[in-house]
Order: structure tokens, then C-alpha cells, then sequence
């Protein structure tokens, strides 16, 4: 029985240690072109854009590439939050990146939703102790509980682990600095007007507009020009109500950051509705709210010349 017991001790130890190792240093793995880990590498970025597949879908990084002065990366994450960019932020700064403009992804949907990691890629990103802070976030605000927990710490990613090199190499062929190389066509009127709605939301959760207010005193304190960007979204998303409602939320939350806003670089919203990009053409969207590979290019020129214009 002694040895039993001490052959399910030195078994459950191993486990536990392998389930640290994997938390705490998977992100010291080499780097794709893609993540937090691989922007951090650079040490340094003229242009830091954060967001959900908004950004992955909706930002050229050829076109920031040719006509931002400086380095362009992007973060983008599936279903990325405002506290979960906030935190990324965060992470990303005290890790040493260097960075001159942050723009913000202002997805009005992301900002209505309770705290959740739906992209685990994140958790390859990062150590432990954000794992720990965005686990009570989760917890605190989602009612997480210990299947959640168990797949957060202990099975996610595993495959990717297992995987690595081949996994590594095909992410790396697919991005550039973060920004997708694969280009995706458009649709037509028939196919988007077909689609269902993305529903109503109880109002803005106050956990995501808390993550509105860290990005800006991030901002403060490292003296950075920050940037909210909406993303174009198809011309049925702005004739829908929940759509709007949401939107004018979060306008209203981000007036009101910049009417408190104390920081050395600038502060600028801009709307798609600001800039000349037609929403109307359905080769533009890929769905809804994601534009297609031709949306991107034309939406991220006319983005740049507005971002150039503020300067």
C-alpha cells in the first residue's frame, strides 16, 4: 500500500509540475508572427492595434505597413474583449514593449458581453499570474466553474503543445507582424441579407467598460497617442436597433473617457461612418461584421489617411 500511495504522490506531483511548466513558461516557446509573445520580441512598435477578429479581418498590415510612418503590429484575438486588451496591454508593457500609438478596437458587441476567453491562443501568450488575474475576472463575472477552471489551466492549448513545430510553422505562414495574409472574398446582397442578427444585449457590461477606462490610464501613464476604431460592419448592422443601442453605449462611455482624459499623447475616436467607405457594397463583407480581403485593403487606406490627417 506504501508504495501505491507513493507511486500516486510522485505521479500527481509530476502532473502538477508539468501543469506549471505549461502555464508559467509554454510562452518562452519561439515565436510565430503572431501574439502577444511575438510583439513583445520586437521589443519595440510605432503602432500597437489590439482587438477581436474585427481587426484580424478588418486591418491590412500591408496597407499600415506602406502608409503608417513606422512599425505596424497587430494583437488580435478571437471574441477579444475591452478588460481582457486591457490586460493584454498591460502585460505587454510591463514585459518592456515599446510602443507610440495604441489603437483599440470598439466592437460594440465585445464591450455587451460578460468576461470570457473564447481564443485559448491567449493563454499560450502569457505567465501565470495572467492566467490567475484573468481566471478571477472570468469567475468574478461569468460564473466560471471547475470544468471551466480545469480546461483553462490543464487541457487547453495541449494539442497546440503537442503540435508545436508543424503548428508554429503554418500560423507563421499565415501572418505577418499579426496582420492575416489569407485573403477572404466578398459576399453578395442575397447571401448577407440572409443571415440572422446577432440579437439584442442587456446594456454594456460594466466589467468591459472598466476595460475602456484601463486602456486610457494606460495610455496616461505611458504618455501614448490612443485610438478607438470601429470597424466597418455591413449596412444591416446600422438599419438594426440592438446594433445601435449598443453603439451609442459605448460612444457615450468613450465621450465620456475623453472629456476626463489628462494624457501627454492625443485621444481620437473614429467611427467607420467618418471615413468615405461604402457600406452598402456587399464585396466588401465577408458576413455582417467582417470585412473581406478587398474591404480591408480599401478600409485601412482610407483609416490611415484619417489617422495622418489627426497628426
Amino acid at each position: 500500500m506504501k508504495r501505491i500511495l507513493t507511486a500516486v504522490g510522485s505521479a500527481l506531483l509530476a502532473a502538477l509540475l508539468l501543469i506549471f511548466v505549461k502555464n508559467e513558461y509554454a510562452r518562452l516557446l519561439p515565436v510565430s508572427t503572431y501574439g502577444m509573445q511575438a510583439a513583445v520580441a520586437q521589443g519595440e512598435t510605432e503602432n500597437l492595434f489590439i482587438g477581436s477578429s474585427m481587426f484580424r479581418q478588418g486591418l491590412s498590415i500591408d496597407v499600415l505597413e506602406e502608409e503608417l510612418p513606422g512599425t505596424s503590429y497587430i494583437l488580435s484575438y478571437n471574441g477579444n474583449q475591452p478588460a481582457l486588451m486591457a490586460m493584454e496591454l498591460a502585460y505587454m508593457l510591463e514585459q518592456g514593449l515599446q510602443v507610440t500609438n495604441i489603437y483599440i478596437d470598439l466592437y460594440p458587441y465585445t464591450a455587451a458581453a460578460a468576461p470570457w476567453i473564447s481564443d485559448t491562443k491567449i493563454l499560450l501568450d502569457t505567465d501565470l499570474d495572467f492566467k490567475i488575474r484573468a481566471w478571477r475576472l472570468m469567475a468574478e463575472n461569468s460564473g466560471a466553474d471547475f470544468s471551466d477552471f480545469f480546461e483553462f489551466f490543464v487541457t487547453a492549448n495541449n494539442e497546440q503543445l503537442l503540435t508545436y513545430p508543424i503548428n508554429n510553422r503554418l500560423v507563421s505562414s499565415q501572418f505577418r507582424n499579426g496582420g492575416t495574409l489569407l485573403a477572404q472574398e466578398g459576399s453578395t446582397r442575397e447571401e448577407l441579407y440572409a443571415l440572422g442578427m446577432l440579437g439584442s444585449r442587456d446594456g454594456l457590461n460594466e466589467a468591459q467598460v472598466e476595460g475602456y477606462r484601463q486602456l486610457a490610464a494606460l495610455a496616461q501613464e505611458y504618455g501614448l497617442n490612443l485610438y478607438f476604431l470601429e470597424t466597418p460592419k455591413y449596412e444591416r448592422m446600422y438599419a438594426d436597433e440592438d446594433y445601435m443601442e449598443l453603439y451609442e453605449l459605448c460612444l457615450a462611455e468613450i465621450g465620456d473617457i475623453e472629456e476626463n482624459w489628462e494624457g501627454k499623447g492625443s485621444f481620437t475616436l473614429i467611427c467607420a461612418e467618418d471615413l468615405d467607405f461604402d457600406s452598402s457594397d456587399p464585396g466588401n463583407f465577408q458576413d455582417l461584421i467582417h470585412l473581406s480581403a478587398a474591404g480591408r485593403t480599401e478600409y485601412t487606406r482610407l483609416l490611415c489617411g484619417a489617422v495622418k490627417s489627426e497628426r
